[in-house]
């Protein structure tokens, strides 16, 4: 069964998020977001897929990222956003005093 996966280059973190819940997958993009733009980083990039879909349930991950977008969930952090199919590019506010530490999947848990 895929696991969530995420690399950082130190500009842009790509978080792929095939095999996560869509709960799941929510709170990994709230505690990267709040990461990436506390590092530093200037964007993030997630994987979504299109057809990550809990079992027997309708809502999908990207829908429920568009929803947090649109409800203003990431409104502290995030400047821009672009969605394409499969994947969701977030534009981020430039940290102060960013941390240079690379993010890891472990600092989201």
């Amino acid at each position: 069964m895929p696991r969530p996966h995420l690399s950082d280059d130190g500009r842009t973190v790509t978080l792929d998020l095939h095999g996560s819940s869509v709960d799941d997958a929510l709170d990994l993009v709230d505690g990267l977001v709040v990461e990436a733009a506390r590092r530093g980083r200037s964007s993030v990039r997630v994987i979504h897929g299109t057809t990550s879909t809990d079992r027997g349930a309708e809502r999908t991950i990207k829908l429920a990222l568009y929803d947090a977008l649109d409800n203003g969930a990431f409104d502290r952090h995030v400047t821009t956003d672009a969605r394409m199919e499969g994947v969701l590019f977030l534009g981020l506010a430039p940290a102060p005093r960013p941390v240079q530490r690379r993010i890891t999947l472990a600092d989201l848990y």
